[in-house]
């Protein structure tokens, strides 16, 4: 699930997605401007999950931000939950002063072919979640809560350090036997090649927990 450019800033090993997020670095959203961005990857990558396995995916997305801190975009990916495409709309509001910044965001996302198939958690074709996200200087916290009545949340800590990112994140689900973490390494070859090195661990994991290997390259667009 993608996230905006604002939220991906807090998403420091994301580049989302955020991300997160997504470990790629699309192109930046300058204030008042619209950017696009594109990539193809080896996988999906999402929350330390494949949800593209055993299919590549390709990705791209259109993102608007005012002078005011106000974003609204769209992105979409070829391979998704179950097996369906994926169509997100999101939109917020971030901001800072000095070292410190911070993002209010809500994103939909859908997935018109995934027809009662099982993605992840959740059975459900449409999710959607409110998005915090704080941040100071490189390390950033962000917390996203579904819109559903569920009291499921993912928690995303990210630091980055040059070319390298660095996440751990935190899924607590409402239904029993289903929470896991996972951690990931990032690191950015060039401005358009990354890799990212994550591994997932606990009862919510679909398959194996071994650590996968991600590698993305951003088009030039």
């Amino acid at each position: 699930m993608k996230k905006t450019n604002s939220i991906k800033k807090l998403l420091a090993s994301m580049a989302i997605v955020s991300s997160a997020a997504l470990t790629f670095a699309p192109a930046t959203t300058h204030a008042g401007e619209v950017s696009y961005n594109a990539a193809v990857s080896n996988m999906y990558l999402w929350r330390g999950q494949n949800i593209s396995s055993p299919s590549p995916a390709v990705f791209g997305g259109i993102d608007y931000a005012a002078d005011s801190g106000f974003y609204v975009g769209t992105w979409t990916s070829s391979e998704g939950a179950a097996g369906s495409t994926e169509f997100d709309l999101y939109g917020g509001f971030a901001g800072g002063m000095g070292d410190f910044g911070y993002d209010i965001g809500y994103a939909a996302y859908l997935y018109p072919d995934v027809n009662g198939k099982e993605f992840v958690n959740s059975d459900a074709s449409f999710l959607s979640e409110y998005i915090v996200g704080l941040s100071f200087k490189d390390l950033s916290a962000t917390f996203f809560l579904y819109t559903e009545e569920v009291s499921d949340m993912y928690t995303s800590i990210d630091y980055s350090v040059g070319k390298f990112g660095l996440h751990a994140g935190m899924y607590k689900f409402k239904a029993s036997g289903s929470d896991y973490t996972d951690f990931n390494v990032s690191y950015a070859a060039t401005d358009s090649l990354s890799f990212t090195l994550s591994k997932a661990q606990g009862d919510g994991v679909k398959g194996a927990e071994n650590p996968m290997i991600q590698v993305t390259y951003a088009l030039p667009i």
